[in-house]
């Protein structure tokens, strides 16, 4: 099966196929395959929340010191890729005007 417009909330990790059933942030063409992928992301994430929960209870150990944070971090960048890759035009502008976004550079050999 081809593609077809979803529309995603990364804060609520939805992955919506009707434009007005909820707020949405990016409009993506997705097959249904990479729908199932996406969604398997946003639960990475939600468990790796769970991670750093810990953290937030420790006010001695800064954000920046601590590994579950950056695995958030790495797999929030990585879902943001992935939604730029499938994004429309607006959601992929939009997305690298974020500070978050690191454009991919071809690797050299």
């Amino acid at each position: 099966m081809g593609k077809r417009p979803y529309y995603v909330n990364v804060e609520s990790g939805e992955i919506l196929p009707i434009k007005t059933a909820s707020t949405f942030q990016f409009e993506i063409s997705a097959s249904d395959e990479d729908v199932r992928k996406l969604a398997y992301m946003f639960e990475e994430m939600e468990s790796m929340a769970n991670d750093t929960f810990v953290r937030t209870h420790l006010p001695y150990v800064p954000y920046s010191n601590d590994p579950d944070n950056h695995r958030y971090d790495s797999k929030l960048k990585e879902v943001y890729q992935f939604i730029h890759d499938l994004g429309l035009d607006e959601t992929r502008n939009f997305i690298e005007t974020m500070s978050i976004w690191e454009e991919k550079r071809p690797e050299t050999e």
